[in-house]
């Protein structure tokens, strides 16, 4: 079982460069809508990224997990509290979460490194 990320963000990453050559306009709403979201409200920042963190794994998203460790480990979240809220996301998606929580540990050790 291969838990690399390296390539999948690379590969997004151009085809999102794509997307906002397409449609400009689109892609800017998406990002302002992303950095609201992201941004200082009632929630705190540190918290949004520890739910993202845990959407991402739940609904099994290879490229929202790394970069939601990365601002996780930013915010100051430390490994075994966000091991601990990616069980949560086991928990609520079932057993084929895992793999995404191992995404999830996989990436939090390779950016601690």
């Amino acid at each position: 079982m291969k838990y690399g990320s390296d390539d999948i963000l690379k590969k997004f990453q151009a085809l999102m460069n794509d997307v906002k050559k397409s449609v400009p306009g689109q892609y800017e709403a998406f990002i302002q809508s992303k950095n609201a979201m992201t941004g200082k409200g009632r929630i705190s920042q540190k918290m949004k990224w520890l739910l993202l963190l845990v959407a991402g794994v739940s609904q099994k998203c290879p490229v929202c997990i790394p970069r939601a460790v990365k601002h996780c480990l930013d915010a100051g979240w430390s490994k075994d509290e966000m091991i601990e809220a990616c069980m949560v996301a086991v928990l609520v998606g079932g057993a084929s979460v895992m793999t995404y929580a191992l995404l999830a540990v996989n990436s939090i050790n390779k950016i601690r490194r």
